[in-house]
């Protein structure tokens, strides 16, 4: 094993129409590809509250990433990533768009105009590559707006 993450995994349940997702811990090999995972799902847990809160934060990472499903290849079970849960419509572009604005000024607003912004120039240097990233990501779905309408 070299790494491991959390991972949403479906499954299916006994009615045709009843589906679960839960959240495992996924191993991987050196070269990424998965090598195992945990046969039940992990529940939350932390000692302190801190904790509590980091294991809730790498949950929520978990459910960025495509949602894997156990399915048998060669006659062994392995995880495949299925993205078919989120289709894209148009209005998806704007919508992040959109968002990314929103977040943008949050942001600015609870950050970029914090008075240690002003005093230390190395968050002040962060602040702004931060800045600089979320303004890339809404030009980012724009282009990608754009060159979906233009072909």
């Amino acid at each position: 094993m070299s790494s491991w993450n959390n991972r949403v995994l479906r499954k299916a349940g006994a009615d045709a129409d009843e589906v679960s997702y839960q959240i495992h811990e996924v191993f991987y090999d050196a070269d990424g590809s998965i090598q195992s995972w945990t046969a039940a799902p992990v529940t939350v847990y932390g000692e302190t509250l801190a904790e509590l809160r980091e294991e809730i934060r790498h949950f929520l990472h978990a459910c960025r990433r495509p949602v894997l499903e156990e399915q048998e290849v060669d006659g062994r079970p392995v995880l495949v990533a299925d993205d078919g849960d989120d289709p894209i419509n148009p209005g998806h572009y704007f919508e992040f768009m959109d968002r990314a604005s929103v977040a943008t000024d949050y942001v600015y607003q609870f950050l970029g105009s914090h008075p240690l912004i002003k005093k230390e120039p190395s968050l002040c240097a962060l602040y702004d590559k931060a800045e600089a990233a979320l303004a890339e990501l809404y030009q980012e779905a724009g282009r990608l707006e754009y060159a979906r309408n233009a072909d």
